[in-house]
């Protein structure tokens, strides 16, 4: 309600597709050290995976940042617990290159719609300036693209660990692609 509010007042002021993000965060000034690669989504796709189990037992978000470290392997920052509906990580570690955020979406819920990065996710990539990973209760993997901000499921239903309870909406299917004013109107 409240993102749908913001969208019809930011709609008198400038297009939907474009919503104002603030961008006062210490990595507004962030650049991808490298183009994403296959080895960097098998590493966080395992890692997401490993945390799943948790999450779901749990019913909590768990999050933090991928990146390099001064070896140049792929590494993440510990996992933060954060809320059933949310999680703002810890400061990466000043060692660790940045790639991208990450965070799972707890168990499933009938009253949440967590098979999708919410908007706000999406908000909070850009306006950090960082790309995002989101595995959700259904077991897929979302990146979100900051630059376009977009989000691109990258593996479907049952690519990860999955909640047992898990069961599909057939009245809000997914779609392989979100732009953020797609993410509001869901």
């Amino acid at each position: 309600m409240k993102t749908q509010l913001l969208c019809i007042v930011f709609t008198f002021l400038a297009s939907c597709d474009e919503p104002p993000v603030q961008k006062d965060s210490v990595l507004s000034s962030f650049e991808r050290p490298q183009p994403r690669t296959e080895a960097e989504f098998v590493f966080i796709t395992a890692e997401l995976n490993a945390l799943q189990p948790r999450s779901i037992a749990e019913n909590r978000e768990f999050c933090g940042y991928l990146g390099l470290n001064p070896a140049g392997d792929f590494a993440i920052s510990p996992p933060k617990r954060g809320s059933l509906d949310g999680c703002t990580p810890n400061d990466p570690p000043a060692s660790l290159q940045l790639i991208a955020s990450y965070h799972t979406h707890a168990a499933y819920s009938y009253d949440y719609d967590s098979e999708t990065p919410s908007p706000d996710d999406l908000m909070g990539d850009i306006a950090e300036g960082v790309d995002g990973y989101i595995a959700t209760p259904g077991g897929r993997v979302w990146f979100n693209d900051a630059a376009a901000r977009t989000a691109i499921l990258l593996c479907d239903l049952n690519c990860i660990f999955a909640d047992p309870h898990f069961q599909p909406d057939p009245y809000y299917p997914v779609a392989n692609r979100y732009s953020l004013r797609a993410l509001i109107a869901r």
